[in-house]
């Protein structure tokens, strides 16, 4: 956090009417930082704490598919936008296909749409350091990780205050708890009617979805599309990210979903 508490996010563009335009829409809700070219956002994203990073694609130095990878690499949590113009399609979608940019949007674009994506990568960015940070927090006191501290009352609260779903599974890959936000988007009403079922029964993970789940988990981009069996029978789709944890022998387990 910075700005006085506000999380920072980083606008990246070498028109300077073209900053001015994104830090006037973001300047009341978060700290905006900017840049004018991709060594200066570099320079920025190695020294801060950037959640979001909002980029041009056509710029001198380095263009912005290239910059999003390179940041990828130092900080693979941070989210990333590429605003791209209609000619720069293939360039915005070979980037989302290297695992290096969350969602590119259409030079000029709509403000409200704008606004939305950043809030929910904010959201995704948040539930991912939450994360690292449960899992750094357990090596350090040398507790079994596949239980997940579920049952402190710190993680307890956090989990069901979450806004996104969160479920978490045994090393059976049994459903052991699902958050009230993960609940209500499978439409059932308490856990006792999910608790203790095969995780794939409700989250329709086949053997190629985990596959490509693993592949974007070792690259550092984690979200993607998976549908879900909801209480009254309906498939629906949903953005969900699959955390992975070595077990005593070292193989990487399915241990909890995020899901919107």
């Amino acid at each position: 956090m910075s700005g006085g508490g506000k999380q920072a996010i980083l606008c990246v563009d070498d028109e300077q009417d073209i900053l001015d335009s994104l830090y006037d829409t973001f300047m009341d809700t978060y700290d905006v930082k900017t840049a004018t070219n991709g060594v200066e956002a570099l320079n920025i994203i190695q020294d801060n704490e950037i959640a979001v990073v909002i980029s041009d694609q056509r710029m001198p130095i380095m263009t912005g598919a290239v910059l999003l990878q390179e940041i990828n690499k130092i900080k693979p949590r941070c989210k990333k936008v590429l605003l791209t113009g209609y000619s720069d399609i293939d360039a915005a979608v070979d980037a989302i296909n290297k695992g290096a940019v969350n969602k590119y949007i259409h030079k000029p674009w709509d403000e409200p749409e704008l606004v939305e994506t950043v809030e929910h990568l904010i959201k995704m960015y948040n539930a991912d350091e939450f994360m690292n940070k449960m899992i750094e927090d357990s090596k350090k006191i040398k507790t079994k990780i596949d239980k997940w501290k579920y049952q402190s009352d710190l993680l307890e609260q956090f989990i069901e205050s979450c806004q996104m779903g969160i479920c978490v599974v045994d090393a059976e890959q049994n459903i052991v708890l699902v958050n009230k936000t993960g609940l209500k988007l499978l439409k059932y009403d308490n856990i006792d009617n999910i608790k203790d079922r095969k995780v794939d029964t409700v989250f329709m993970l086949t053997a190629d979805k985990r596959q490509a789940f693993r592949e974007l988990y070792e690259k550092g981009t984690f979200y993607q599309l998976v549908e879900v069996k909801q209480a009254d029978g309906n498939v629906s789709g949903v953005q969900a990210s699959l955390t992975y944890l070595a077990d005593e022998k070292g193989v990487k387990q399915l241990k909890g979903i995020l899901f919107n």
